[in-house]
């Protein structure tokens, strides 16, 4: 399916030893209880798989400015700090890095570290389309649990 005229692509490369997702609204320049008791009502605005092993996901998001708000890892879940800020601007592939997730018994590790080689790499050999018509942007995000 086409972009619509106000989406980019988001790219994310993933490795998690545990099925999880991460949501994110319209960024919010500090997460509260009413903003977050307001996503519980409303829902988040997206989110992004987090699923066990290791793999690539480009997602149509419509062009705007978020911050990833809940990693959810079913039945536990933890809110982020506003800090998660990204933004995506439409016909724009905007790559926010390769997160790594852990999930133990103790609790939730998650970062995002900056791999764009090895997502250009993939990119060109797997959506040479997309790859050879928009432009790639970076802005890998901070993911920092409250």
């Amino acid at each position: 399916e086409p972009l619509k005229p106000n989406q980019g692509l988001l790219a994310v490369h993933v490795t998690s030893n545990a099925d999880a997702y991460v949501t994110y609204v319209d960024y919010i320049e500090e997460s509260t209880f009413a903003s977050r008791f307001g996503e519980e009502l409303v829902g988040a605005k997206g989110w992004v798989n987090l699923k066990a092993g290791n793999g690539f996901q480009l997602i149509p998001v419509d062009a705007g400015e978020y911050t990833f708000s809940k990693l959810n890892v079913y039945p536990r879940f933890a809110w982020l700090q506003s800090t998660n800020r990204f933004r995506v601007e439409a016909n724009t592939i905007t790559y926010i890095g390769h997160i790594r997730m852990d999930v133990s018994e103790k609790g939730f590790k998650l970062n995002a570290f900056d791999e764009e080689l090895v997502m250009r790499t993939y990119l060109a050999e797997t959506y040479p389309a997309y790859f050879s018509a928009m432009g790639l942007r970076k802005a890998v995000v901070e993911l920092n649990l409250r």
